[in-house]
């Protein structure tokens, strides 16, 4: 896992999850219109709270969408945890290269329009994982 350094507003962001939740986030990231914290996997009900009071009182503070993701080496589970309700059949990693098979209507979630959510999620690999290339097939 490639580190990366948190701008001001990320640590802003993460200090203010931790007032709310009681547990520390290790990384705080924007995907499509929500706002990703990475938290260790035994912590994520705790993060979340009693149905989600938690992130819907971060998510209203702040007025943006939030999603919470358990912290992760495997590349697999962090897209899946990442792109979740959108599926995906396969994932190919060769050097720094990435491909994800998915079927047509996933694909197109995936890449978003304009190539939006293609190009945020490459960025997102490329601080995490060192890849370099995407591609959605």
């Amino acid at each position: 896992m490639v580190s990366k350094k948190l701008d001001l507003q990320a640590i802003q962001y993460i200090n203010l999850f931790s007032k709310i939740t009681g547990t520390r986030a290790s990384n705080c990231f924007q995907y499509a219109d929500h706002l990703i914290f990475e938290v260790p996997p035994f912590m994520l009900s705790k993060t979340i709270g009693a149905n989600g009071i938690n992130i819907k009182k971060l998510g209203a503070m702040i007025k943006r969408k939030i999603k919470v993701i358990a912290t992760t080496q495997d590349m697999e589970e962090f897209i899946k945890s990442l792109v979740y309700p959108v599926k995906f059949k396969n994932i190919a990693v060769q050097d720094e290269e990435m491909v994800i098979y998915a079927a047509p209507q996933s694909k197109a979630m995936l890449i978003g329009r304009g190539s939006s959510r293609l190009e945020e999620m490459k960025e997102i690999l490329k601080n995490h994982f060192n890849i370099r290339k995407l591609r959605v097939l």
